[in-house]
């Protein structure tokens, strides 16, 4: 399973409290992802292949990151 940390340099994510918008590594949609109503994760709401998470807030030293299985 690949994982990916929000990266604030990126143009396709952002982070802001306890939400986070991601962009599907599969299939390239932007999804949103919210700490309070997501508390397992929300996959892509396209494909499925990716889940992304959002535990506690940026400014709380929480986390968001994106998983997906890597294609061989």
């Amino acid at each position: 399973m690949a994982k990916r940390v929000v990266d604030p340099t990126r143009r396709d994510e952002d982070w802001e409290g306890n939400n986070a918008a991601f962009c599907c590594p599969s299939c390239s949609k932007v999804f949103i992802v919210s700490g309070m109503m997501h508390k397992n994760g929300r996959p892509c709401p396209s494909c499925g292949r990716s889940t992304g998470y959002v535990r506690g807030g940026k400014l709380s030293e929480g986390a968001a990151y994106i998983e997906w299985a890597e294609s061989n």
